[in-house]
């Protein structure tokens, strides 16, 4: 190797040194584009019924450098770790109702998260009864609880605290940077229902939860970049009557799409997915996906989506070696 001196003195040094700026800058405008856009996973998109392919529903949101999760159903924390996210990390838990299968992976997601480092409390947004399944939680796994907290290891006591709130309509978060907005929707006898508007940096997500057709859903969607909506089945599919449904069809989330209009529609939360896709089309043209586990959702400039996590599937590529 040449010494150093030969090389200042043959002017090579000066293209190398405009090349080592050149891509420091190419890091950080990239890094100021990611801060300005959200990405979504839709870690769950399945229903109550036990699916292998298709965990209960649960979404992850990264926004602003913050990681934030709606609903918290069956396998959360083995999606979380698909994706290579310590459930510690998690900044907020918003829950849009009470049902089993939105919230029965909570215990995990709380004492997984702790004994992996959580060293602060889990904030939790939701409905009405929230607080209460919180500190019946803490009394379930009393036991647990404290022998993790006994020596000669103790984990943090803070870190154990579920910090429950219980939401009404209206903005639920805010840190200067990502804002969460909780608004009314129609899941039939359960009342109440929400769904949540996620906005950041003029992006912007919704996620609807359980509900039929809901016009207050449409009014907090509007402009929306990306809407994401709960359909059970093609109308035609489902035997009991729409005035008993306490959930969507997929007709009905079609026109939802029409008439909000956002970038990518969305289609998760479904028994079947056969006739999906064109119950949707005959009251929506626009661009809609139906959801799978993993897929990842890019909110900025553009909206794009992928099949699964990157992450996941460099890990996939790796055990096929």
């Amino acid at each position: 190797m040449k010494p150093l001196r030969e090389i200042v003195n043959t002017g090579r040094l000066v293209p190398l040194i405009v090349l080592f700026l050149s891509l420091c800058m190419l890091d950080n405008i990239s890094a100021a584009t990611g801060s300005d856009e959200m990405r979504v996973t839709l870690l769950g998109t399945g229903t109550p019924f036990p699916n292998a392919e298709r965990f209960g529903s649960a979404i992850l949101v990264e926004v602003a450098g913050k990681k934030l999760l709606f609903d918290c159903g069956r396998g959360v924390v083995i999606r979380l770790t698909q994706v290579r996210v310590n459930p510690k990390d998690i900044d907020g838990l918003f829950l849009t109702h009470l049902h089993s299968d939105h919230v029965v992976g909570i215990p995990d997601l709380w004492l997984s998260g702790w004994f992996l480092g959580r060293d602060r409390s889990l904030p939790t947004w939701g409905p009405p009864g929230t607080r209460s399944l919180a500190e019946h939680l803490v009394q379930a796994f009393g036991f647990d609880i404290r022998i993790r907290q006994a020596a000669p290891d103790p984990l943090p006591a803070k870190g154990v605290e579920i910090d429950a709130k219980e939401i009404e309509q209206g903005e639920i978060y805010n840190d200067g940077l990502a804002r969460v907005s909780a608004f009314l929707v129609d899941h039939g006898t359960v009342k109440p229902a929400f769904g949540y508007r996620i906005d950041s940096a003029g992006h912007s997500v919704v996620i609807s939860g359980d509900t039929k057709f809901c016009q207050n859903l449409v009014d907090f969607a509007k402009d929306a970049d990306c809407l994401i909506h709960a359909a059970w089945s093609a109308g035609r599919k489902n035997p009991t009557p729409p005035s008993k449904r306490s959930i969507a069809s997929a007709e009905d989330a079609g026109r939802v799409f029409a008439m909000v209009k956002p970038k990518l529609g969305v289609v998760y939360h479904y028994k079947a997915e056969e006739g999906l896709g064109d119950a949707v089309r005959k009251e929506f043209n626009g661009p809609f996906v139906i959801a799978k586990d993993l897929m990842v959702i890019n909110i900025g400039k553009t909206v794009t989506w992928e099949r699964e996590s990157a992450a996941h599937a460099r890990k996939d590529k790796t055990m096929d070696r």
